[in-house]
Protein backbone atom coordinates (compact mmCIF):
# COMPACT_ATOMS: atom_id res chain seq x y z
CA UNK A 1 0.00 0.00 0.00
CA UNK A 2 2.82 2.42 0.86
CA UNK A 3 4.48 1.77 -2.50
CA UNK A 4 1.21 2.54 -4.29
CA UNK A 5 0.71 5.74 -2.33
CA UNK A 6 4.27 6.90 -3.03
CA UNK A 7 3.90 6.18 -6.74
CA UNK A 8 2.38 8.47 -9.32
CA UNK A 9 -0.73 6.30 -9.61
CA UNK A 10 -4.09 7.61 -8.46
CA UNK A 11 -4.93 5.50 -5.41
CA UNK A 12 -8.18 5.38 -3.49
CA UNK A 13 -8.13 3.51 -0.19
CA UNK A 14 -11.71 2.66 0.81
CA UNK A 15 -12.86 1.90 4.33
CA UNK A 16 -12.13 -1.62 5.54
CA UNK A 17 -14.46 -3.99 3.70
CA UNK A 18 -16.66 -6.33 5.72
CA UNK A 19 -16.54 -9.02 3.03
CA UNK A 20 -14.71 -10.04 -0.12
CA UNK A 21 -17.81 -9.14 -2.11
CA UNK A 22 -17.81 -5.59 -0.69
CA UNK A 23 -14.12 -5.20 -1.51
CA UNK A 24 -14.73 -6.40 -5.07
CA UNK A 25 -17.54 -3.94 -5.65
CA UNK A 26 -15.48 -0.94 -4.54
CA UNK A 27 -12.39 -1.16 -6.76
CA UNK A 28 -11.27 -1.39 -10.36
CA UNK A 29 -8.39 -3.74 -9.62
CA UNK A 30 -8.79 -6.44 -6.98
CA UNK A 31 -5.72 -8.31 -5.71
CA UNK A 32 -6.24 -11.46 -3.66
CA UNK A 33 -3.74 -13.84 -2.05
CA UNK A 34 -5.61 -16.83 -0.67
CA UNK A 35 -4.01 -19.90 0.96
CA UNK A 36 -5.35 -22.75 -1.20
CA UNK A 37 -7.38 -23.68 -4.28
CA UNK A 38 -10.57 -24.47 -2.39
CA UNK A 39 -10.69 -21.11 -0.62
CA UNK A 40 -9.78 -19.31 -3.85
CA UNK A 41 -12.69 -20.86 -5.74
CA UNK A 42 -15.16 -20.29 -2.90
CA UNK A 43 -14.20 -16.59 -2.65
CA UNK A 44 -14.49 -16.15 -6.41
CA UNK A 45 -17.67 -18.10 -7.06
CA UNK A 46 -19.37 -18.24 -3.66
CA UNK A 47 -20.41 -21.05 -1.36
CA UNK A 48 -23.14 -22.06 1.06
CA UNK A 49 -22.27 -22.88 4.66
CA UNK A 50 -25.30 -23.82 6.73
CA UNK A 51 -27.87 -21.07 6.22
CA UNK A 52 -25.31 -18.56 4.96
CA UNK A 53 -24.68 -18.11 1.24
CA UNK A 54 -22.04 -15.92 -0.37
CA UNK A 55 -22.26 -15.08 -4.06
CA UNK A 56 -18.53 -14.62 -4.58
CA UNK A 57 -16.43 -11.75 -5.88
CA UNK A 58 -17.09 -12.91 -9.46
CA UNK A 59 -20.59 -11.46 -9.19
CA UNK A 60 -19.60 -8.16 -7.60
CA UNK A 61 -16.65 -6.90 -9.62
CA UNK A 62 -17.27 -3.68 -11.51
CA UNK A 63 -17.60 -3.76 -15.30
CA UNK A 64 -14.17 -3.77 -16.99
CA UNK A 65 -12.42 -4.37 -13.66
CA UNK A 66 -9.55 -6.83 -13.21
CA UNK A 67 -9.00 -9.50 -10.58
CA UNK A 68 -5.30 -10.20 -10.00
CA UNK A 69 -4.96 -13.61 -8.38
CA UNK A 70 -1.76 -13.99 -6.35
CA UNK A 71 -2.46 -17.42 -4.84
CA UNK A 72 -0.13 -20.38 -5.17
CA UNK A 73 -2.56 -22.76 -6.83
CA UNK A 74 -2.74 -25.62 -9.29
CA UNK A 75 -2.38 -24.55 -12.93
CA UNK A 76 -5.64 -26.37 -13.63
CA UNK A 77 -7.42 -24.12 -11.10
CA UNK A 78 -6.39 -20.94 -12.94
CA UNK A 79 -7.39 -22.50 -16.26
CA UNK A 80 -10.75 -23.41 -14.78
CA UNK A 81 -11.29 -19.87 -13.48
CA UNK A 82 -10.39 -18.46 -16.88
CA UNK A 83 -12.91 -20.76 -18.57
CA UNK A 84 -15.86 -19.41 -16.55
CA UNK A 85 -17.67 -16.73 -18.59
CA UNK A 86 -17.14 -13.34 -16.99
CA UNK A 87 -19.77 -10.66 -17.06
CA UNK A 88 -19.06 -7.16 -18.38
CA UNK A 89 -15.55 -7.99 -19.69
CA UNK A 90 -14.08 -8.64 -16.24
CA UNK A 91 -10.43 -9.67 -16.47
CA UNK A 92 -8.67 -12.41 -14.50
CA UNK A 93 -4.87 -12.24 -14.30
CA UNK A 94 -3.11 -15.08 -12.43
CA UNK A 95 0.26 -14.10 -10.96
CA UNK A 96 2.83 -15.57 -8.59
CA UNK A 97 4.73 -13.69 -5.88
CA UNK A 98 8.28 -14.68 -5.04
CA UNK A 99 8.89 -12.68 -1.84
CA UNK A 100 7.96 -12.53 1.81
CA UNK A 101 6.13 -9.39 2.98
CA UNK A 102 9.42 -7.70 3.91
CA UNK A 103 10.74 -8.17 0.36
CA UNK A 104 7.48 -6.93 -1.13
CA UNK A 105 7.61 -3.79 1.01
CA UNK A 106 11.07 -3.04 -0.37
CA UNK A 107 9.99 -3.66 -3.96
CA UNK A 108 12.24 -6.71 -4.33
CA UNK A 109 9.71 -9.34 -5.45
CA UNK A 110 9.84 -11.44 -8.61
CA UNK A 111 6.41 -11.72 -10.19
CA UNK A 112 5.51 -13.92 -13.18
CA UNK A 113 2.04 -13.28 -14.59
CA UNK A 114 -0.27 -14.96 -17.10
CA UNK A 115 -2.66 -13.05 -19.33
CA UNK A 116 -4.20 -13.64 -22.73
CA UNK A 117 -5.38 -10.02 -22.80
CA UNK A 118 -2.68 -7.52 -23.76
CA UNK A 119 -4.70 -4.60 -22.43
CA UNK A 120 -4.98 -6.22 -19.01
CA UNK A 121 -1.26 -6.94 -18.98
CA UNK A 122 -0.36 -3.34 -19.76
CA UNK A 123 -2.71 -2.10 -17.06
CA UNK A 124 -1.54 -4.44 -14.31
CA UNK A 125 2.21 -4.67 -14.95
CA UNK A 126 3.02 -1.11 -13.73
CA UNK A 127 1.13 -1.76 -10.47
CA UNK A 128 2.92 -5.03 -9.83
CA UNK A 129 6.26 -3.45 -10.73
CA UNK A 130 5.98 -1.19 -7.67
CA UNK A 131 6.67 -4.25 -5.50
CA UNK A 132 9.03 -6.08 -7.83
CA UNK A 133 12.44 -6.00 -9.45
CA UNK A 134 11.04 -8.17 -12.25
CA UNK A 135 7.54 -8.73 -13.65
CA UNK A 136 7.50 -11.30 -16.42
CA UNK A 137 4.49 -11.88 -18.70
CA UNK A 138 4.50 -15.56 -19.60
CA UNK A 139 1.92 -15.69 -22.38
CA UNK A 140 -1.62 -16.88 -23.00
CA UNK A 141 -1.76 -19.98 -20.79
CA UNK A 142 -3.55 -18.88 -17.62
CA UNK A 143 -1.82 -21.64 -15.67
CA UNK A 144 1.70 -20.60 -16.65
CA UNK A 145 2.35 -18.36 -13.62
CA UNK A 146 1.21 -21.18 -11.33
CA UNK A 147 3.60 -23.63 -12.99
CA UNK A 148 6.50 -21.21 -12.53
CA UNK A 149 5.54 -20.56 -8.90
CA UNK A 150 5.41 -24.27 -8.10
CA UNK A 151 8.72 -24.86 -9.87
CA UNK A 152 10.31 -21.99 -7.94
CA UNK A 153 8.99 -23.10 -4.56
CA UNK A 154 10.18 -26.63 -5.31
CA UNK A 155 13.68 -25.26 -5.93
CA UNK A 156 13.59 -23.29 -2.67
CA UNK A 157 12.41 -26.30 -0.66
CA UNK A 158 15.10 -28.41 -2.33
CA UNK A 159 17.71 -25.82 -1.34
CA UNK A 160 16.52 -25.99 2.28
CA UNK A 161 16.78 -29.79 2.29
CA UNK A 162 20.16 -29.96 0.53
CA UNK A 163 21.63 -27.18 2.69
CA UNK A 164 20.42 -29.00 5.81
CA UNK A 165 22.09 -32.20 4.66
CA UNK A 166 25.32 -30.42 3.71
CA UNK A 167 25.57 -28.65 7.07
CA UNK A 168 24.82 -31.89 8.92
CA UNK A 169 27.74 -33.46 7.04
CA UNK A 170 30.25 -30.73 7.87
CA UNK A 171 29.08 -30.56 11.50
CA UNK A 172 29.50 -34.30 12.02
CA UNK A 173 32.99 -33.98 10.53
CA UNK A 174 33.89 -31.46 13.22
CA UNK A 175 33.46 -28.19 11.30
CA UNK A 176 31.47 -25.15 12.36
CA UNK A 177 28.28 -25.16 10.25
CA UNK A 178 27.79 -21.39 10.59
CA UNK A 179 31.33 -20.70 9.37
CA UNK A 180 30.79 -22.98 6.37
CA UNK A 181 27.54 -21.15 5.60
CA UNK A 182 29.39 -17.82 5.69
CA UNK A 183 32.03 -19.18 3.31
CA UNK A 184 29.44 -20.44 0.84
CA UNK A 185 27.15 -17.40 1.00
CA UNK A 186 30.04 -15.01 0.35
CA UNK A 187 31.39 -16.99 -2.60
CA UNK A 188 29.83 -19.72 -4.74
CA UNK A 189 26.32 -19.46 -3.22
CA UNK A 190 26.11 -15.67 -2.99
CA UNK A 191 22.38 -15.40 -3.71
CA UNK A 192 19.14 -14.63 -1.91
CA UNK A 193 17.87 -18.14 -1.22
CA UNK A 194 21.12 -19.70 -0.03
CA UNK A 195 21.96 -16.64 2.06
CA UNK A 196 18.58 -16.35 3.78
CA UNK A 197 17.57 -19.96 4.23
CA UNK A 198 21.20 -20.96 4.67
CA UNK A 199 21.33 -18.64 7.67
CA UNK A 200 18.19 -20.16 9.14
CA UNK A 201 19.44 -23.71 8.60
CA UNK A 202 22.99 -23.05 9.81
CA UNK A 203 21.78 -21.49 13.07
CA UNK A 204 18.68 -23.70 13.34
CA UNK A 205 16.62 -20.53 13.58
CA UNK A 206 13.15 -21.34 12.26
CA UNK A 207 11.13 -18.83 14.25
CA UNK A 208 7.99 -17.40 12.61
CA UNK A 209 9.23 -13.82 12.39
CA UNK A 210 6.53 -11.31 11.41
CA UNK A 211 6.73 -10.49 7.67
CA UNK A 212 9.80 -12.72 7.22
CA UNK A 213 8.67 -16.32 7.26
CA UNK A 214 6.68 -18.87 5.27
CA UNK A 215 4.50 -21.27 7.24
CA UNK A 216 5.53 -24.94 7.24
CA UNK A 217 1.93 -25.96 6.52
CA UNK A 218 1.94 -23.82 3.36
CA UNK A 219 5.26 -25.35 2.36
CA UNK A 220 3.75 -28.82 2.59
CA UNK A 221 0.75 -27.67 0.56
CA UNK A 222 2.99 -26.31 -2.19
CA UNK A 223 5.11 -29.47 -2.35
CA UNK A 224 1.88 -31.48 -2.62
CA UNK A 225 0.79 -29.24 -5.51
CA UNK A 226 4.16 -29.79 -7.21
CA UNK A 227 3.75 -33.56 -6.94
CA UNK A 228 0.17 -33.45 -8.23
CA UNK A 229 1.14 -31.24 -11.18
CA UNK A 230 4.06 -33.51 -12.04
CA UNK A 231 1.91 -36.62 -11.85
CA UNK A 232 -0.64 -35.06 -14.19
CA UNK A 233 1.94 -34.85 -17.00
CA UNK A 234 3.96 -37.96 -16.10
CA UNK A 235 7.08 -36.20 -14.81
CA UNK A 236 9.03 -38.13 -12.18
CA UNK A 237 10.34 -35.92 -9.34
CA UNK A 238 12.11 -38.08 -6.74
CA UNK A 239 13.37 -35.06 -4.81
CA UNK A 240 9.76 -33.85 -4.47
CA UNK A 241 8.90 -37.23 -2.95
CA UNK A 242 11.68 -36.79 -0.36
CA UNK A 243 10.40 -33.30 0.42
CA UNK A 244 6.86 -34.56 0.75
CA UNK A 245 7.96 -37.00 3.45
CA UNK A 246 10.02 -34.31 5.21
CA UNK A 247 7.09 -31.91 5.42
CA UNK A 248 4.66 -34.60 6.47
CA UNK A 249 7.01 -35.68 9.27
CA UNK A 250 7.64 -32.11 10.45
CA UNK A 251 3.95 -31.25 10.46
CA UNK A 252 2.18 -34.42 11.56
CA UNK A 253 4.79 -36.27 13.63
CA UNK A 254 7.13 -33.59 15.00
CA UNK A 255 4.40 -30.98 15.49
CA UNK A 256 6.37 -28.11 13.98
CA UNK A 257 3.53 -26.51 12.05
CA UNK A 258 3.95 -23.26 13.99
CA UNK A 259 7.49 -22.74 12.62
CA UNK A 260 8.96 -21.52 9.35
CA UNK A 261 9.02 -24.09 6.54
CA UNK A 262 12.81 -24.23 6.83
CA UNK A 263 12.17 -26.22 10.04
CA UNK A 264 12.35 -29.40 7.96
CA UNK A 265 16.07 -28.91 8.52
CA UNK A 266 15.64 -29.91 12.17
CA UNK A 267 14.72 -33.44 11.05
CA UNK A 268 17.96 -33.64 9.09
CA UNK A 269 19.90 -32.74 12.25
CA UNK A 270 17.99 -35.35 14.22
CA UNK A 271 18.76 -37.97 11.57
CA UNK A 272 22.44 -37.14 12.11
CA UNK A 273 22.11 -37.72 15.85
CA UNK A 274 21.96 -34.08 16.96
CA UNK A 275 19.44 -33.07 19.62
CA UNK A 276 17.40 -30.04 18.58
CA UNK A 277 15.17 -29.48 21.63
CA UNK A 278 16.89 -26.26 22.75
CA UNK A 279 16.78 -24.84 19.23
CA UNK A 280 13.11 -25.71 18.83
CA UNK A 281 12.33 -24.08 22.18
CA UNK A 282 14.22 -20.94 21.12
CA UNK A 283 12.27 -20.82 17.85
CA UNK A 284 9.06 -20.69 19.89
CA UNK A 285 10.11 -17.81 22.14
CA UNK A 286 7.45 -15.15 22.73
CA UNK A 287 7.43 -12.27 20.24
CA UNK A 288 10.58 -13.34 18.34
CA UNK A 289 12.75 -10.56 16.94
CA UNK A 290 15.30 -10.99 14.17
CA UNK A 291 18.86 -10.56 15.42
CA UNK A 292 20.20 -10.82 11.87
CA UNK A 293 19.24 -9.00 8.68
CA UNK A 294 17.55 -11.25 6.10
CA UNK A 295 18.65 -10.69 2.50
CA UNK A 296 16.00 -9.29 0.15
Amino acid sequence: KKLLINSRNEVTIPKKASSAEEAASSCGVLLTALPNDSILCSVLFGETIGETTSRGTHNFLRPLSIHVICSTALPTTSRLIASVPAKCSIGFVPTAIFACPDGLALGHATIPMSSSNQKHSKQIKPLLSLSATKVQILGDDRGAANVVKLAGNFLIASAIESTSEAFALVEQQGLNREAVHTLFSETIFDCLIYKGYGQRVATRDHAPYPDAHFALELGKKDVDLVRATAEEVGVKMPVAEVLGKRFEEALEIKGRGDLDWSAIGLSVSEDAGVGVEKYEEYCRRVDPKLDWTPPT
